[in-house]
């Protein structure tokens, strides 16, 4: 539990979907709606579906949801080389707690952990896509090599692995040569209050950095970002992060009911890869990544999977 003399105490807990209630769902589509436009709340509630869990930031006194995270995973091989990731969907925390780093600490903590306790030799990547510095910063903050550097290229497998994303989940609006996503459309994309950026954050070395691998993230550009989950990956902040410990803090929802949720398990069932398209004749909004309950990955229409890390 986190607090501070001028904000309450938050409880973080990790939650499968199935537990999530449908007031749960709409305070979690509001919040997003703050800095995503066009979002179609229908379609949030399907992709939710299809998670492998949220992580939920709530005020610890009057359980008001403050922030959310939700979380896929995947399986597939890449090159011959046995891959995994856990993929970012959105991760928003309201302005008044952006001091806290809390809810994307608890969230990668708890990929850390499931990627530490995998002893099949599979390699476990976090991934998501950015639309905004504030996303991009964990990047360098946490990883010695990641994907996008301003400075060093990817190596064959960390780009195979990228592309691989791009292709099969972002298909002809995925651009191999920056690593970007352009949705290319009308109606999505950042609010005004997502897109104000001070001169004096302008200045900033991370804003600089990031403007140099996203330099269009004002059009609600986004970038694919993928870093290996690794111990001789993490920076010196990232190991005070994930010191090699018991499972990270945060309250584990347990079934309250049949079908009402499972446990998190450090290695549990994992999602199988791959995407394929299913566009329908309403084209009012692009194509978008879910995870169906087989593990195949399937596009729907609405709008793209957004991703912030504020």
């Amino acid at each position: 539990m986190t607090g501070s003399a001028s904000r309450p105490p938050l409880r973080t807990s990790f939650v499968a979907p199935a537990a999530l209630t449908p007031e749960r769902r709409a305070a979690m589509f509001a919040l997003l709606s703050v800095w995503f436009e066009g979002y179609g709340e229908d379609y949030f509630n399907e992709e939710l579906e299809d998670l492998d869990h949220c992580v939920l930031q709530e005020d610890a006194a009057t359980g008001e949801l403050v922030g959310f995270a939700t979380v896929y995973r995947q399986a597939m091989e890449i090159d011959g080389t046995a891959v995994g990731a856990f993929h970012t969907a959105h991760c928003i925390l309201e302005r008044r707690f952006w001091g806290s780093n809390e809810l994307v600490r608890s969230m990668v903590a708890e990929m850390v952990a499931r990627a530490r306790a995998d002893r099949s030799g599979r390699l476990w990547y976090w991934s998501y896509s950015a639309v905004g510095y504030r996303s991009y910063r964990y990047m360098p903050m946490l990883f010695v090599r990641h994907t996008p550097h301003p400075d060093q290229p990817p190596d064959d497998l960390d780009r195979a692995f990228r592309d691989h994303i791009g292709r099969k989940c972002f298909a002809q609006y995925y651009d191999a040569d920056t690593g970007t996503v352009d949705w290319q459309w009308q109606g999505y994309g950042l609010t005004k209050e997502a897109r104000a950026i001070s001169e004096a954050k302008l200045d900033s070395p991370a804003v600089a950095q990031f403007r140099r691998v996203n330099p269009r993230w004002a059009d609600s550009v986004e970038v694919l970002c993928l870093a290996r989950l690794q111990d001789d990956n993490l920076t010196a902040f990232g190991r005070r992060w994930f010191p090699v410990s018991p499972r990270p803090s945060g309250e584990r929802v347990a079934p309250k009911a049949p079908g009402e949720g499972v446990a998190l398990l450090p290695n549990g069932p994992t999602r199988a890869g791959g995407c394929a398209f299913a566009e329908r004749s309403d084209t009012r909004n692009p194509l978008t990544l879910t995870l169906s309950p087989e593990g195949r990955g399937d596009f729907k229409t609405p709008p793209p999977q957004a991703s912030t890390l504020e």
